[in-house]
This record gives C-alpha cells, sequence and structure tokens, in this order.
C-alpha cells in the first residue's frame, strides 16, 4: 500500500487499516466532545458519540470502536468526575 493511502507505520496499525495506537494526550473529560476520539485500552481507540452531563456533574460518556459501522450500537465507556484526564488522540491522528 501506497505511504498516501496508509499514512501511518505497521506499529499503529497493526496489519488492519486502522490506527490502532494513536499518540495520546490526557484531556478532562468535562472538555470532551462527541468525535473526539479516546482510547478505552490497548489498542482499541473508539470515538465519542455522546455525552450527558448527570445531575452528580459527572459525565457519562457513549462510544463507538472507530471499526464499528454506524448502524452498531454505542456503548457506555463509563462515568468519570470532569476533572478526570482520559487519554484521546492528538490532533492529526483521526
Amino acid at each position: 500500500m501506497s505511504a498516501e493511502l496508509h499514512p501511518h507505520t505497521a506499529r499503529q496499525t497493526l496489519g488492519t487499516a486502522y490506527n490502532l495506537r494513536p499518540s495520546t494526550v490526557g484531556v478532562r473529560a468535562g472538555d470532551l466532545r462527541p468525535g473526539h476520539v479516546v482510547v478505552e485500552s490497548d489498542d482499541h481507540p473508539a470515538v465519542i458519540v455522546r455525552i450527558t452531563l448527570l445531575r452528580s456533574g459527572c459525565v457519562r460518556i457513549y462510544a463507538r470502536y472507530i471499526w464499528s459501522a454506524a448502524t452498531e450500537p454505542d456503548w457506555e465507556l463509563g462515568y468519570f468526575h470532569p476533572d478526570t484526564r482520559i487519554p484521546t488522540a492528538e490532533d492529526g491522528e483521526y
């Protein structure tokens, strides 16, 4: 595959069409928005699709893995205090 079509290294893609190991930076849960890509666990980046602010002040985040089809249901990533740092893909990774 040419570099123009596949700009990520083999270390990042693990032989797939997806960047499974993006460079990350910790972002406050309260600053995340739909469309951000978070790293749920090793080699499992997920796109945030929905965020709910709870009465307690916490945020509930729903996501979908980057390889999931748009018709697949999203799932709950979890409840987080707004100051919790979540590993998020740096700009330009997706």
